[in-house]
């Protein structure tokens, strides 16, 4: 019995290992992603600065070459036009690839996407375009940013739906754990007659009450785990943690675990509401 003990133990602490380890790999993709999205964002902020700069140049260059003779500003001016030919096309899709980058990202991201789109918004009166399209690209923007505050709004309220169903089923699990624990020591508390009949014709459904136990603990630390991916915006990874969870809970025979496969099935029967289409992309046609 001690042997089986010392291997329920190292079974734990292997399985609070494995956890934690994951927890750990989620908070550093969190952080690579973190990273790029700074580095998009000094690139995209370096090409709107050189940008503005080549435009306010321009006129300069113009007048320049109209007091100069035609070969010599044939002969002068090329690497300038080439830097001139920058499209404000290209500096709009890149801030857009910004927006959409945030959008793929956790919640607490979503705030950096309405503002980049504010902030491209205003640019635009800087950039060289028509007016139809700048007053086109303008609505788009609009919608783009009712349309954001529109989903985060309800991916929110279903969270909230989803974190009440898990910490029920967080509730149900502690009880099942501390009741398998209590079921044992009943034994105990009866006199020594029934003990003596009853001892070893209880040791095995003793140990698979004690493993039973010990998958329930498993089960609500992946659901742990599968919480804190969900908060994160890791769906992929949350999906996959549900579906673990089920085949585990689906190997028990007994009905109580069942019933709590069912409330698992229950959550992972939310599907996860869709950050929207850019209209602004679309409207660029990329």
């Amino acid at each position: 019995m001690k042997k089986f003990l010392i291997i329920v133990i190292l079974v734990c602490v292997a399985w609070i290992a494995k956890l934690s380890y994951d927890l750990f790999q989620l908070n550093q993709t969190q952080t690579v992603m973190q990273n790029t999205l700074q580095q998009l964002e000094s690139n995209s902020a370096s090409l709107n600065d050189q940008l503005v700069a080549l435009q306010r140049q321009n006129p300069k260059q113009s007048e320049a070459a109209a007091t100069t003779a035609s070969a010599a500003a044939t002969a002068s001016e090329p690497a300038a036009n080439t830097m001139l030919q920058i499209d404000p096309m290209v500096l709009i899709r890149q801030q857009l690839d910004l927006v959409d980058f945030a959008l793929q990202q956790q919640q607490q991201q979503y705030h950096y996407a309405l503002e980049k789109l504010a902030q491209l918004n205003v640019k635009l009166e800087q950039y060289a375009l028509a007016p139809a399209l700048k007053q086109s690209l303008h609505q788009a923007i609009a919608k783009d940013q009712k349309l954001i505050q529109q989903t985060v709004q309800a991916r929110t309220e279903q969270q909230q739906q989803i974190q009440q169903l898990s910490q029920q089923l967080d509730l149900a699990l502690t009880q099942e754990i501390k009741q398998g624990q209590m079921r044992p020591a009943s034994a105990e508390n009866s006199s020594f007659w029934q003990r003596w009949f009853v001892l070893q014709p209880a040791t095995q459904p003793a140990t698979q009450l004690m493993q039973r136990a010990i998958i329930l603990k498993e089960v609500q630390l992946r659901l742990l785990v599968a919480r804190e991916a969900l908060t994160q915006g890791q769906y992929l990874e949350y999906q996959k943690d549900l579906n673990e969870i089920i085949q585990i809970l689906a190997s028990l025979p007994d009905a109580q675990a069942q019933k709590l496969r069912k409330q698992v099935e229950k959550i992972k029967g939310f599907s996860i509401i869709p950050m929207p289409v850019l209209n602004t992309r679309a409207l660029l046609g990329s």
